[in-house]
């Protein structure tokens, strides 16, 4: 494995960091209802599968490491993270009966005109499960493992922790603010960060994904299960 090389590390964190919500300024706010917009979707997962692994490979020229815990010690950090998903789960749930609610709510007819326009609005089920299950998981390898892993050999763990949570909060500024007035879009964004920033305390913790995915999983089974009520709202 090549030796720590600074430059190297920021050249491939910087386009991890910021291009997510580079993209979601394309695909929520330039191309609108636009065919490209899927397009451009669809573009930004793949780069968050491949990128990790082109850039630790090919630029950083290391491996991939993998964690040859046993399935046992991996579960044994589900109980923490369902410590942490289950209040957060719960507390969406209860804020949707207080007028934070009903402010949600007022979104409904947006939120189903950008289902129609990325083409998910007529398998949102579907589409909330693999938010929930799948997209998590990759969520959670490309910011947790990549750029959170990546980010506390060039900064403290302490900074590194705040600049994770905070790109990883950047793109979901970008989609609430396409929701609701700018002081609501930036508090439910800065609550995403927070979620961040316990995941990657968790996956500091654990050293295994296991435990923020399910912490991570279960927020986003509440965010879309909340989506589809406000699609047959």
């Amino acid at each position: 494995m090549e030796p720590l090389n600074r430059r190297k590390m920021w050249a491939v964190l910087l386009p991890a960091m910021f291009l997510p919500g580079i993209a979601a300024l394309g695909y929520f706010v330039w191309l609108g209802d636009s065919p490209l917009a899927q397009v451009l979707y669809g573009s930004v997962k793949v780069f968050t599968l491949v990128w990790p692994l082109i850039a630790t490979l090919f630029i950083l020229k290391r491996p991939i490491r993998i964690n040859l815990k046993s399935y046992k010690e991996h579960l044994r950090s589900v109980p923490l993270g369902l410590m942490v998903g289950v209040p957060i789960l719960a507390t969406i749930g209860l804020l949707m009966m207080t007028p934070i609610g009903d402010i949600v709510k007022e979104a409904a007819p947006m939120i189903q005109k950008k289902s129609d326009d990325l083409g998910v609005i007529n398998h949102f089920i579907l589409f909330g499960a693999s938010i929930s299950i799948f997209h998590s998981l990759i969520e959670e390898y490309y910011w947790r493992w990549f750029v959170y892993g990546n980010l506390r050999e060039v900064v403290s763990i302490k900074m590194a922790h705040f600049l994770a949570a905070f790109t990883f909060t950047l793109h979901h500024v970008v989609v609430m603010m396409q929701f609701f007035e700018l002081p609501w879009a930036l508090f439910f964004s800065a609550c995403v960060g927070v979620g961040g920033f316990f995941w990657s305390l968790l996956y500091q913790h654990q050293k295994t994904l296991i435990g923020a995915w399910v912490s991570h999983a279960l927020v986003d089974a509440a965010l879309m299960s909340v989506g589809y009520y406000m699609i047959i709202y």
